[in-house]
Formats: structure tokens, C-alpha cells, sequence
């Protein structure tokens, strides 16, 4: 007799759908099945329905991820500031550029000219 492979929650599936996709489903139903913390107070939150969520410590209704609700993080803060400095580099940068020149009349009639020249010469 072979030996059985633990399927998880996905294995109500059985040979269906192919594994990549059982074992990604299975993942994802393992992070929604555990406790969520409420962003507002960090007591229990739960899932109504897609997005929606319900604190069951302050009664806070608030919407979040489908499934599963993510935490933020101080680092987030800290790479959004990492950033912005970039940004003002980049706006320091174009406005550093010199402008272009405008040309005057008698440069464009030059130019005129000396194109009709040549269409004239072929």
C-alpha cells in the first residue's frame, strides 16, 4: 500500500483542479483560519464576508484583505520613507535641467531655407 500524502484542507478537492492550485488554496485557508487581529484594539476580528470585518472585543465594523487581515508594520512606514527621498531627487533633478533654447525667426527661416535647398538638389 502506498503512503498517503496530507492534503489539508484542500484534499475535499481530490485529484481535481491539479496541485499548484490545492496547495495554494490550502495555504490560504490555513492563514483565514487563524485568529485576526482587529487593527483598532488587537482583539479578535471576523470575517462577514469579502473584506468586511467585525472586532468581537470593540464591535468596530471595518473593512480589510478577502481573506485574511495584515498587520501594519512600522518597517512599511519606514520603507514609504525611503522613498520619498528619492522622489525629491528625481523633481530636483528635472528642474535642475537647463531649458531649451527658443529659436528666433531668422534661425527658422535658416533652416527653411536650407531644406528647400536640398529637396531642390535631389
Amino acid at each position: 500500500m502506498t503512503k498517503l500524502k496530507i492534503s489539508k484542507s484542500a484534499g475535499r478537492f481530490g485529484p481535481r483542479y491539479g496541485v499548484s492550485v490545492r496547495r495554494r488554496i490550502a495555504a490560504l485557508e490555513e492563514r483565514q483560519k487563524k485568529k485576526q487581529p482587529c487593527i483598532f484594539c488587537n482583539g479578535v476580528a471576523k470575517r462577514i464576508s469579502k473584506g468586511i470585518w467585525v472586532c468581537k472585543k470593540c464591535g468596530k465594523k471595518f473593512a480589510g484583505h478577502a481573506y485574511y487581515l495584515i498587520k501594519e508594520d512600522s518597517s512599511n512606514a519606514v520603507v514609504k520613507e525611503e522613498r520619498k527621498p528619492t522622489k525629491e531627487k528625481e523633481a530636483q533633478k528635472s528642474q535642475s535641467k537647463p531649458l531649451k533654447k527658443e529659436k528666433t525667426s531668422s534661425e527658422i527661416t535658416e533652416k527653411e531655407t536650407k531644406s528647400k535647398k536640398t529637396k531642390a538638389k535631389k
